[in-house]
């Protein structure tokens, strides 16, 4: 029999929520396989982007924004998105999705730009 990794599943159910989601809004996505070395988010959606999920209880967004950095960083990407699944909220359109500073100016430069 299998033991179940319960914060492992979560994680994993959580991904596979954030993929539907953004496949349902027309973008193709999916789940970055766990283990390498030079990790690069949860989620490839597009070449210059890092989308990392989390399902936790305890928010420890310092922690987690400095994970981001390092993730865009490997994957030398110009956005880095975070995505946090709220309390009671089982759809991804739902939860909340944090940037870092960089990713808020190069997206405020892509407005203007239009």
């Amino acid at each position: 029999m299998r033991k179940v990794n319960r914060p492992k599943d979560k994680g994993d159910r959580a991904e596979r929520a954030v993929v539907d989601f953004l496949e349902h809004n027309g973008f193709d996505a999916r789940r970055i396989v766990a283990g390498h070395h030079d990790d690069i988010g949860d989620i490839e959606v597009h070449p210059e982007v890092v989308l990392e999920v989390k399902d936790r209880r305890k928010i420890e967004l310092s922690a987690w924004i400095a994970k981001l950095n390092v993730q865009k960083a490997h994957k030398d990407s110009a956005y880095a998105f975070l995505g946090i699944k709220l309390h009671g909220k089982s759809n991804a359109e739902e939860w909340a999705y944090l940037i870092d500073g960089a990713t808020l100016i190069n997206i405020l430069r892509l407005i203007r730009k239009q």
